[in-house]
């Protein structure tokens, strides 16, 4: 995954600073630095980890401080003035200054854990935080608000012993996005042949959920989870970079899960090596998800992005057939002609300057919008079933109390409560729905749609791409065109987005690089 570390080190303008630029009060953002009359005040919209973590150590900032202002920023404007509600629900206060009070007292000894020590991050809704945070773990739905999971995910865990702090839990669509078909992200599919093209659809809206309400993202470092683009995606719309790694490399126990086939977990940070430190933390094995056995150990990802390779290095190829300007999926809000260009112009730079080998044209061996559209339906059977199995074991065995224990239990919740359990004007739990009446996962259905779906995904698609080009690197994508990341979350490649640029309503898009899979240990 080096690349992703070396493209476009400066293109980062977060859209949170877009957001309060409109706001009237956006200066009080910044903190003024501890004895330093003479330096700019802080302003946490553009400030990396890194660079905070160089105000902690030279004292000129603490992490009381900084999350006594995070969580002010948040009651200021998660329900208030922006009214924002990206975020589910926020630390106590007394409780998360204490938590930084206790690493600033450690510093103060000389005792750094890591350098994410003293750093204040958010986390996705649907990671498990251990009660004593005094925050909840419901992925959004009102079945699951008075659960109370057993401990910290595995990830939670490594962390809080780096010193992280979990200030907020961030908002979600409701289950990760598999509970109704959203609204917004409907797969066209074909411009002749779909028989869903003229249909009337009134699924959720896209980033809504019961408990949270709608979603616009927030956070200079966070957590997510990633099934089917759910980190590269908002990523993309934040101008963050951000990385879906390889499945294993992280453990998803203690995260509500969508498909232990294809779930991983990701950072979303302001930098590179903001996210390579945040990957290199959140990696490890885990006793609890058999995946993380068959991953070898990271090598020192930090140390890449301080000192990268040159680009001159990498070969990189480019899919246009379903990937140009031609899209089947229509991403809300989006600039797809904008942003062709945008991405097309970015790589020749590249090429020009810094010596980028390209390869255009190398496309997937799909030879029409029907195969598009058996790989969205083999993706869609086969994580439905997925779905209730590894709910099912979430709600049984990762829950010390929850008022469901399985998903008929859910789905009767939510139609008992449907007045709230539903966007207003808006319908429905078709996922739980199907899932219930779904196959079992060791059933022949399942495998034949599991070898089916590594067929279209993988080797006809990005496999083949790799398979015929030996030479290439990684596959680059404009994120705004053909879904890439449905087909790396289907195949389960890893992947990275970088920020790109900005349609002209304001809302920025990114690149997407994919590469190929990392070899199991045998």
């Amino acid at each position: 995954m080096l690349l992703i570390w070396v493209i476009f080190p400066g293109l980062f303008l977060p859209l949170i600073t877009i957001v309060y630029s409109y706001s009237n009060d956006a200066h009080d953002d910044q903190i003024p630095l501890i004895g330093a009359e003479t330096l700019p005040q802080l302003d946490l919209l553009q400030t990396s980890i890194r660079e905070i973590q160089e105000l902690l150590s030279d004292g000129r900032l603490t992490s009381v401080q900084l999350v006594e202002t995070c969580l002010g920023k948040i009651e200021r404007d998660n329900y208030q003035g922006l009214n924002l509600k990206a975020v589910i629900q926020s630390a106590p206060r007394q409780s998360a200054l204490e938590i930084a009070f206790q690493l600033d007292e450690e510093r103060s000894k000389g005792r750094i854990r890591s350098e994410l020590h003293g750093i204040p991050i958010l986390v996705k809704e649907n990671i498990a935080t251990d009660l004593g945070l005094g925050m909840r773990t419901t992925a959004g739905s009102l079945g699951l608000k008075d659960s109370i999971v057993r401990k910290d995910a595995f990830v939670i865990e490594r962390l809080r012993k780096a010193g992280a702090i979990v200030i907020a839990k961030t908002n979600l669509n409701e289950l990760a996005g598999w509970k109704g078909i959203l609204k917004g992200f409907l797969p066209i599919t074909s411009r002749d042949d779909s028989p869903k093209a003229n249909v009337t659809f009134r699924g959720p809206t896209n980033g809504w959920s019961a408990v949270g309400g709608l979603s616009v993202g927030w956070g200079a470092a966070a957590v997510g989870t990633d099934t089917l683009g759910s980190v590269l995606g908002p990523a993309s719309r934040a101008a963050l970079y951000a990385i879906r790694p390889t499945l294993g490399r992280v453990s998803r126990k203690g995260v509500v899960p969508v498909s232990l086939d294809h779930d991983t977990i990701g950072p979303m940070g302001f930098t590179t090596w903001d996210v390579a430190l945040m990957l290199e933390i959140m990696s490890g094995e885990d006793q609890e998800d058999q995946s993380t056995h068959d991953i070898p150990p990271l090598s020192n990802l930090t140390s890449i992005v301080s000192s990268p390779p040159n680009l001159s290095e990498f070969t990189i190829g480019i899919p246009t057939r379903y990937f140009s300007n031609e899209p089947f999926f229509e991403i809300p809000s989006g600039c797809p002609s904008e942003s062709e260009i945008k991405f097309s112009e970015t790589l020749h730079h590249l090429q020009t300057n810094y010596g980028l080998n390209l390869k255009w044209n190398k496309n997937i061996n799909l030879s029409s919008h029907k195969d598009i559209q058996r790989f969205l339906e083999v993706l869609t059977d086969k994580i439905n079933i997925d779905f209730r199995a590894d709910m099912d074991d979430y709600l049984t065995n990762d829950l010390e109390e929850s008022k469901v224990r399985n998903m008929l239990e859910l789905a009767m919740f939510n139609d008992k409560y449907s007045s709230e359990e539903l966007p207003p004007n808006e319908c429905c739990q078709e996922r739980i729905l199907t899932s219930l009446t779904s196959s079992p996962r060791n059933s022949t259905e399942h495998q034949q749609l599991k070898s089916e779906l590594k067929l279209l995904a993988d080797e006809r698609s990005l496999g083949h791409i790799f398979d015929t080009n030996p030479q290439i690197d990684a596959i680059a994508f404009d994120f705004e065109l053909g879904a890439p990341g449905y087909w790396v979350g289907a195949a389960n490649y890893p992947a990275g987005v970088v920020p790109l640029g900005y349609c002209s309503n304001g809302l920025p898009y990114g690149l997407m690089a994919a590469y190929e899979k990392v070899m199991p240990r045998r």
